[in-house]
């Protein structure tokens, strides 16, 4: 990702509102009332860049329940730590600078310096869980859990066709 790209997405977090009555009702009509809970626990920052995934895959023309509730919820675990944009800055240069270490540094406790990697690291599956306890269809829940994972070689699956969608919408955003 380039400069550009992380400086605008630096910009959105700072400046983002609230989600307009006509977007609530597009989420309102994929989520189901628990689903939606999760939901209304994002910032509004990640409500944006969830509902901005799933715009770009309707737009596309896209339409699969799974997909779409997946996108809306694909980083909901990373309500289980707050994190500061200034954290969040730092799981973005640590990445970039040293990958293999911030991998490392992402399998520690959520209470430390690490905290950052941790979360960016564990969300997926904090997400799945809370999506599954949601009520969430087995395959949201797939998707959710694996939106981070490299894709394999070969697609033959429909979870993974799914899942190359999600990532090709969440890069965008």
């Amino acid at each position: 990702m380039g400069l550009f790209y992380r400086a605008g997405q630096f910009w959105r977090v700072l400046t983002a509102g609230k989600l307009p009555e006509s977007a609530w009702a597009e989420i309102s009509a994929v989520l189901s009332e628990d689903e939606l809970a999760l939901f209304q626990r994002f910032s509004n920052s990640d409500r944006r860049h969830s509902y901005r995934v799933l715009r770009t895959l309707k737009s596309a023309g896209d339409q699969n329940a799974d997909l779409l509730t997946a996108a809306l919820l694909h980083d909901i675990g990373k309500t289980q730590a707050a994190l500061s944009i200034w954290q969040r800055s730092l799981i973005v240069l640590g990445s970039a600078i040293f990958p293999q270490r911030s991998a490392q540094w992402g399998q520690g406790k959520a209470n430390s310096w690490r905290a950052p990697f941790a979360v960016k690291e564990k969300h997926p599956d904090w997400g799945a869980d809370m999506a599954q306890k949601a009520g969430s269809r087995p395959l949201t829940v797939e998707l959710i859990r694996r939106h981070q994972e490299p894709l394999p070689a070969v697609v033959e699956r429909e979870a993974d066709r799914l899942l190359r969608r999600l990532q090709w919408a969440d890069d965008l955003n």
